[in-house]
Parts: structure tokens; sequence; C-alpha cells
């Protein structure tokens, strides 16, 4: 039996090799084409270790943005790549195997693995990264608010915040510290209705405005701890809308000149303040006068109208306990210089006839009325009658368009007219619906 079955072993031996041998060559290939092996790469972040070795002393150390994240490359089949993200590779930079330390910067090796990947299938796009090793430099910043575009409920606006602490010290890299511009206490007071205590997230700024990124804010070290926040009492203020403004303007006019008028635009704004400063200001019929500052604005010896714009955070200082609403911040003054003896009056457009203008045009104005100065004794210009005054412009042989003209004015007998009256008429074609009414 046991030559039979060795004579079934033998006979043709070579044809069965060369079978066997065909069987497994036909499983590779049917592997490769059902689950080849394959590249797949990966974006993956270095993780320094034995940071300690380094951070001794007043030293510290920093990677560049460009070598945080390193290109990572495995090699397996493609099923087994399908099931390995980028949190499943650990990549290393061990400061202890700094290469050489006389270097500036040093090159630190880079050691890469993954669960179930033989090292050899695990390549690198390079194999060391440079590390800066530094100085630790440490300054202190008095801390800005930012309240990050948020805003309390439309009532309110925020009064004042008091920070706690209002300075820190930043500890870091020297190349770091020295570009420091400034640091801010971000904020939300969004919807707030009442006082309150909020956390603020620091924010810390280059000398170019630009904010430090989170991987820059890692290298540095804050005398209130690493969670980077401080307290913020927030104390809300109200607003009073239809406050008038009245201004005092400082300076004298030219001899033989006075001052007519003083206007401002907006005429009323609206103002926040603590309870105890509205009130006040309620009681004042909601009428606040602002000084103007001589280096701003000043009358002293003009002769003719003066006009300017009024930064409101410039004459509200810090401390005051009541300031216009941030929807006001600036307002246009404007103080009428006449000569003595005269007075500014307006004239209502529709006064002015329209001499000469063609039956096929309509008009329109930019103002509803006109300023015109008239000179007469006291007297009798506190008993003037703008409806007396006779207005005109001549539109002679003019067609549609935009016209700078001068308004000839006559004024009752024993009042002078100061100066000449201008405005701008605009002309336009009727429609064609308007020509054919009888």
């Amino acid at each position: 039996m046991k030559k039979k079955l060795r004579n079934k072993l033998t006979h043709n031996l070579a044809l069965k090799i060369i079978s066997v041998i065909i069987a497994i060559l036909i499983w590779y290939v049917v592997i490769e084409i059902s689950d080849p092996v394959t590249t797949k790469g990966f974006d993956v972040p270095v993780n320094i270790i034995n940071a300690n070795y380094i951070e001794t002393g007043k030293k510290t150390y920093v990677v560049d943005d460009r070598y945080k994240t390193i290109k990572v490359t495995i090699r397996d089949n493609r099923s087994k790549l399908a099931d390995i993200d980028d949190e499943d590779i650990k990549l290393e930079a061990d400061l202890t195997q700094i290469v050489n330390e006389n270097t500036d910067p040093v090159y630190v090796p880079l050691r890469a693995s993954c669960p179930n990947v033989k090292d050899e299938n695990i390549s690198l796009s390079q194999l060391t990264i440079p590390v800066t090793i530094e100085d630790i430099e440490q300054a202190p910043f008095t801390l800005d608010v930012d309240f990050d575009n948020t805003v309390p409920n439309e009532s309110y606006e925020v009064g004042k915040v008091t920070l706690n602490p209002a300075t820190i010290t930043i500890s870091g890299p020297k190349s770091m510290i020295s570009i420091i511009d400034g640091v801010k206490a971000r904020i939300n007071v969004d919807g707030m209705t009442e006082d309150g205590v909020v956390p603020a997230e620091l924010k810390v700024y280059d000398k170019n405005g630009v904010e430090f990124t989170p991987e820059s804010m890692g290298y540095l070290r804050y005398d209130i701890g690493q969670n980077a926040q401080v307290q913020a009492t927030v104390d809300l203020w109200k607003k009073l809308r239809g406050v008038k403004v009245k201004v005092d303007v400082t300076g004298e006019p030219a001899w033989g000149y006075q001052i007519g008028e003083i206007t401002t635009s907006p005429s009323e704004i609206t103002m926040v303040g603590t309870d105890e400063a509205l009130a006040e200001l309620v009681q004042n019929d909601k009428t606040i006068t602002i000084p103007i500052p001589d280096n701003i604005m000043s009358v002293e010896n003009k002769k003719q109208d003066v006009e300017g714009t009024l930064d409101l955070k410039s004459i509200f200082g810090s401390e005051s306990p009541i300031r216009p609403s941030a929807s006001t911040s600036s307002i246009v003054v404007n103080v009428t210089i006449l000569p003595n003896g005269s007075k500014e009056f307006e004239l209502d457009v529709e006064q002015i006839k329209r001499l000469g203008m063609g039956e096929n045009l309509t008009y329109s104005y930019d103002q509803s009325t006109i300023p015109f100065r008239v000179k007469a004794p006291d007297d009798k210009l506190e008993s003037f009658d703008v409806s007396k005054v006779e207005a005109s412009i001549d539109l002679s042989g003019k067609g549609e368009g935009d016209y700078p003209l001068t308004v000839n004015i006559t004024v009752p007998e024993g009042y002078e007219l100061v100066d000449t009256v201008t405005t701008t008429v605009h002309l336009k074609q009727r429609a064609e619906s308007a020509l054919k009414e009888p």
C-alpha cells in the first residue's frame, strides 16, 4: 500500500510542482487585484517630547509653523490603509536626541509609528526638523477690552468695564515677546440686559496688528495661569434718545461782526450714562451743552462762517458718567458770522419765481429753504417779514440739467441784502402724460 501511495505522489512529479507554482502565482495575482499594496499620505502634527530638557533655567524652544506638521507616507494593503486616519499616527520629536547642540537652529530627528504597521513601511517627507533655542524673556502688558462685535440689548450700551487683573506679565521666547504690540481681553456682551461679571479670553497681537495663532500662543506663559482668562465686571448704561445739542465756542469775531446762529448736525443725539447722570439730563429739558476747545474750533477774528467736525469722543473722557451713544461719533458745527446790525432768515424755495422756464420742464431744489442775510437797525430786524421778500431765478434758454444760479432777491424798503444768494435747481423733462393734459 505504501508503494502505491509513493507511486501516486511521484507520478508526473514535475507537472505537479509546476501546478503548485502556478496556483501560488494565481493567488498572488488575485490578492494584488482585490487588495493591492499601495501608499497613502497623511499630514501629521509633530509632538515635541522631553521639552523640559531645553526648558531649564532661562531657555526655551521654538518650532517654525512650517515644521509643525509633516507629511507621513504609509505603504500597505489598500484595505488596511482605508482604516488609518491622521490621528492613528504618532509623530514625535525628542529634544534629548538633538543632533548637534552647537548649531543654530538645532536639528531634532523625527520618529513615526502606527499600530499594526511595520516601521519599514512608514516614510517621512523629512527626517529632522529645525528647532530654535532661545532665551526666555518677560514683559508686563496693560489689557485693552475687545467686545468682538457683540453688543448688549438695544436699550443699553456698555458703560464701563473693569478687568481683574488689569495688567498681566507674559513670558516666552525672546523673539515672540519682542513683537507683542498689545493684549486684548475679549468679552462677549451679546444681548446683556444687566450688569454682570463675565470671563474675558486673552488675545495677543503683534506689531502689525495680527493676532497670534493658537500654536504661537502655546509658547507663552502668563502670571495668571495658562487658561489665559481674566474676569471682567461689565456696567451697562441706559440710552436716552432725543437729546438736544448746544455748543459753546471760544473767541470773538472781528470788529464789526457778530455771531448769528450756532447749529449742529444732527441737532439731536442719543446719550448713554449712569441712572443719576441721565436723570439730571432729563431735568435739564434733555439738553446738553458741549464746550468746544479752541484748538478744535474758534471764531476769533472771523468775518465769515465757521464750520467744523467735532469728535465727541475727544470731549467726554473715560471717567465721565455720561457720553454720546456709539451711533453718534461726531457732529458738524456751523457758526454764522454776521456784520453787526444784520440777521439771517430762511426763504422758502416755493417763494422763488422761475422766469423763462419751458413748459416741458419740471424743477426741484436740494433744500426746502435757502438762508439769506439782511441788514437794518435792530428794531427793524425784529419786525422783518420774510413773506414780503421777492425772489426769482432766470431759467431762459435752459433745458434738462443741473444749474447753480444766483437768486435775485429784493427786500422791502429800509432793509439791505448783505451778500449774494445762490442755489442749485434741477430741471427734468416733463412726462408725456402731463404734457397732454388739458
